[in-house]
This record gives structure tokens, sequence and C-alpha cells, in this order.
């Protein structure tokens, strides 16, 4: 594998590490019922969870590392003409359908 190619993959591989982790980690730390608090028959009192921030850190390296993978190989938009091109395409763009 070229060089660039090396990087590449371990820059996605990375994020979606550090996307895993972070959701992981969202998961547990979110809010539990038993920690919700009446303050009237009305209102709710939730405290701080950082649920929401780990969330939002997942889905951001997540949709970075897809974005670094779609530059380099080329968008879903892109017509191919080689016979042999379009099996490969056809299954990368299932697996990058899946990966969503």
């Amino acid at each position: 594998m070229e060089r660039k190619g090396l990087v590449l993959c371990s820059v996605v591989a990375f994020l979606g590490i550090l996307s895993a982790a972070t959701g992981f980690a969202a998961e547990a730390t979110r809010i539990k019922a038993s920690e919700v608090k009446f303050v009237s028959t009305t209102q709710c009192s939730y405290p701080r969870s950082p649920a929401l921030g780990l969330g939002l850190t997942a889905a951001a390296a997540l949709l970075v590392a897809h974005i670094i993978i779609n530059i380099p190989t080329g968008c879903i938009c892109c017509k191919r003409t080689s016979r042999s091109w379009n099996s490969y395409w056809t299954k990368a763009l299932v697996f990058y359908v899946i990966s969503w």
C-alpha cells in the first residue's frame, strides 16, 4: 500500500475508534430516570451530563471520516465507464451506505 493510502486509512481508523469510544462513553454517562427530579407536577429538573457533548463528538468524528474517505475515492455521483470498475463501485457503494 502506498504511503498516502496508509496515512488515510490510519486517520480514518483513528476517527472510527474515537467515535466508538465517545459513543460508548456518552451512553455510559447518560441521565437515568432515577436521577430526574420533579420540581412540580409539570416541570422536571435534569442534572448536567456530558452525554450530549460526547455524542456530538462521536457524530463529528464519523462525519470527518466519511468526508476523508469520500474525497480521495471520488463522490457517489461520479460516472465510471469500465465494467470491472462498476462491480467494485457497487460493492463500495453498498458498504458506504451500510457504514452510515
